[in-house]
């Protein structure tokens, strides 16, 4: 049943408290956790300081362990030095032990005694440096006894009464030092890097498969404060860098070994340093949230309404002074229908009242399901029903109302219901205006998208429709009997002159001309009356208008009409011309049309001429063919030369005389050319094989000379081609010797952007 609208209050100052209250509560969530990231943060780099203090200690204690078993051993190989006994005894009672793997002695003469055997070392390493360095660990080196594999070397001095009579070398593999400490960086869950401090070579990378060094890490994004040569040159401290495998900050510790010159370094990723705070995070964002939804909504709620109200008032505004010019502009009232219709996303905008005006404008992807004929009769008798009972009900002047197919609807009015299903059409919401003398007027919009703001729009403009309506029929009577057919109710040709300007001004993206005339018209005159015939030009004025609806209908004389359309794709208006022929058929009336379309920098005038020639191509064709309807399109033009004893074609090709001197179709790929309709004007041999050679004659016969040059540029093809190109119509005025101007203009036939063989030049009377 009726849904009216009321306006509400508005609530400014709600609204600015509530925005203030959830800025409040947003400053406030920033701040906490502001406070809780850096809390995180700090504690992050306390961890990665104490679990790198952790591995260090272990890792100092280690090699210092082992560097104490040396020691141990390198006493016990001095004393079989001294007693003159090999160092047999001391490699087969070696066991592995700590991390060292192997052990060996490098001899003065740089040989190098394993339990494997004994290496001359000459020239691979020196007795004499490596006495001098005593006691030390290296980094990553070169194996002494293996090609290609690298180790870590932990060297001790053999004394014998200080005096250096070898020096003990331990073992340490990379895999083994690398598989105990990546376990160790497994556990803690992060990354760990220890290399050499002067070199930088990696000694054990938990990342990488293969070992390098450190300066992979110097083409790091640093953040501030931080960067790889403060890294490298400080004993200890803290970083942090954006990742190059994932996008997320590494956060790290670096440390230096005591008496090792090795550096080690722990990192852990951002997501796993702030895993604690992203949870805290979650808890306070989701009442953040729950508390800024529950304060939000009666805001937004009140915002979505002034929003809509401004919108509609607006569009409203808009709409208000397009009418105020309906005096002016002819299509003020489609204007203001289609912008209801584009605002409230309708499928249809509709104005109709009780004086038979009806009004309609449909969105272009909708026009093949407007209400037409006695569907739109039915239509429109139940839309009043219901504005009478709203109208009652309300007991106000203007009323808005929606209806839906729904059950409601299917128990008071089923026929109805079953209308609206049929037509696919799910909400008629419409506003009524009804005057004290019961004249009611009805502006609504059908399957609205934005039914809400719809209804605000047309509450707003429903009066305003009323009056300027009200205006163009009562106060422009004078005005409306000059520009009209009177006995067809179409627009007459003062109408169509003024309108050449307006096309020719504001030159739609999509546009088209359709000349239409009555077949046999001056027969049914003839044989029934000429009531009989202003009958059939009544019906076939009334079908044009139904059929193209919204468009611009004109009687351009006795028995021709002519349609312009607008922002239609071209198969759109095809559709429509196939309906008005069959609808006309049906009646047993038939009319020859001929269209013209263009997409951009066309001339009205020069499409109206080019459609009426195909007008009468195509009415030559009809009484040609008695039984058959045709219709001379853009894209489909087969121009002939009729020959026919009927006496119709006679008067059209006298009436064809009086405007044009001469047509024909021509080929500018084959230079081949044919007449159509008209008697030879070119004149001499037209079975001339060569049209340019035809044409080039008559300029030299009969044109006047001042004019040879102009004329002849037109047999130049490919210029032709690129005016077609650029959208152009070729089109020159000269004059005969005899002082005669002639007008000749030239079209192309098909509507392709590349394809400008075929052509029609017309020679006109100025």
């Amino acid at each position: 049943m009726p849904i009216t609208y009321r306006k509400r209050k508005h609530k400014h100052s709600n609204i600015i408290n509530t925005v203030v209250t959830v800025l409040l509560l947003c400053i406030v969530f920033l701040a906490m956790v502001t406070f809780f990231y850096k809390s995180a943060e700090d504690e992050a780099y306390e961890n990665l300081h104490v679990q790198t203090k952790q591995i260090k200690d272990d890792m100092h204690l280690q090699l210092m362990s082992d560097r104490e078993n040396l020691l141990t051993m390198a006493n016990f190989a001095a004393k079989l030095y001294s007693d003159g006994e090999s160092y047999n005894l001391m490699f087969e009672s070696f066991n592995p032990i700590g991390l060292i793997e192997n052990i060996g002695i490098l001899n003065p003469d740089n040989t190098f005694v394993t339990k494997a055997g004994t290496i001359d070392l000459n020239g691979k390493i020196s007795f004499e440096e490596e006495k001098l360095k005593g006691e030390y660990i290296t980094g990553r080196v070169k194996d002494l006894t293996r090609d290609n594999y690298e180790i870590i070397r932990s060297a001790v001095p053999v004394k014998v009464s200080n005096e250096v009579v070898g020096v003990l070398y331990g073992v340490i593999k990379l895999d083994v030092i690398g598989e105990k400490y990546n376990t160790m960086a497994e556990e803690l869950d992060a990354q760990l890097f220890v290399y050499e401090t002067e070199s930088g070579n990696l000694v054990i990378d938990t990342v990488h498969t293969q070992l390098g060094n450190i300066s992979f890490l110097k083409d790091r994004r640093y953040n501030k404060d931080y960067s790889y040569e403060k890294m490298m040159s400080e004993e200890n401290g803290f970083t942090s860098f954006k990742s190059a495998y994932i996008d997320e900050d590494l956060y790290m510790h670096y440390s230096t070994l005591e008496d090792i010159p090795w550096r080690i370094s722990l990192g852990r990723y951002e997501s796993q340093v702030f895993a604690k705070a992203h949870i805290i995070f979650r808890i306070l964002f989701t009442s953040f949230f729950i508390m800024v939804v529950i304060m939000s909504l009666y805001t937004l709620l009140i915002m979505a309404s002034e929003k809509r109200r401004n919108q509609a008032m607006s569009c409203a505004s808009s709409i208000r002074k397009t009418l105020l010019e309906i005096n002016q502009q002819q299509d003020s009232v489609s204007k203001s229908l289609r912008k209801i219709c584009q605002f409230a996303k309708s499928r249809s905008a509709i104005f109709f009242d009780t004086d038979n005006e009806d009004f309609n404008c449909s969105l272009p992807e909708y026009e093949n399901v407007i209400l037409l004929g006695e569907d739109r009769k039915y239509f429109i008798s139940e839309i009043f029903h219901y504005s009478a009972e709203l109208h009652k009900i309300n007991k106000s002047t203007v009323g808005v109302m929606c209806i839906k197919p729904n059950d409601h609807l299917l128990k008071t009015n089923h026929g109805f219901y079953e209308f609206l299903k049929t037509h696919d059409i799910k909400n008629v919401t419409f506003s009524t205006v009804t005057n004290k003398n019961n004249h009611i007027t009805v502006l609504g919009v059908v399957n609205p998208k934005k039914s809400k703001v719809g209804r605000l729009l047309l509450e707003e403009v429903a009066v305003c429709f009323s009056i300027a309506i009200y205006n163009k029929k009562h106060l422009n009577k004078t005005e409306i009997a000059a520009t009209t057919d009177s006995l067809t109710g179409v627009s007459n040709r003062v109408t169509y002159k003024k309108d050449l300007l307006v096309f020719d001004e504001v030159k739609p993206e999509k546009f088209s001309c359709i000349y239409i005339d009555v077949n046999e018209l001056h027969l049914r005159n003839n044989k029934y009356g000429h009531a009989a015939g202003d009958e059939m030009l009544l019906y076939i004025a009334n079908t044009l208008k139904e059929v193209f609806f919204g468009s611009r209908v004109y009687r351009m004389g006795g028995d021709e009409f002519l349609v312009f359309v607008q922002d239609t794709e071209q198969e759109k208006v095809s559709e429509k011309i196939e309906m008005l022929t069959g609808q006309l058929k049906e009646v047993d009336y038939h009319v020859a049309i001929g269209v013209s379309y263009r997409t951009q920098n066309f001339n009205t005038e020069e499409m109206v001429r080019e459609a009426e020639v195909r007008m009468y191509e195509a009415k030559a064709q009809y009484y040609q063919n008695k039984e058959e309807q045709s219709v001379s399109k853009s894209e489909d033009v087969g121009y002939v030369q009729t020959k026919t004893g009927i006496r119709e074609i006679d008067t059209m090709l006298s009436i064809l005389k009086e405007h044009y001197n001469g047509i024909y179709r021509v080929s500018l790929d084959s230079d081949k050319a044919h007449r159509i309709l008209m008697p030879a004007y070119l004149g001499y041999n037209e079975e001339e094989e060569h049209f340019s050679r035809l044409l080039s004659k008559y300029i030299e016969d009969i044109v006047d000379p001042d004019f040879h040059r102009a004329l002849m540029s037109f047999l130049n093809y490919d210029a032709l081609k690129r005016q077609f190109l650029e959208g152009k119509t070729p089109k020159i005025t000269y004059k005969k010797t005899n002082a005669e101007t002639v007008i000749l203009s030239v079209y192309k036939l098909n509507d392709s952007d590349r394809d400008f063989g075929e052509t029609l030049w017309v020679f006109a009377k100025d």
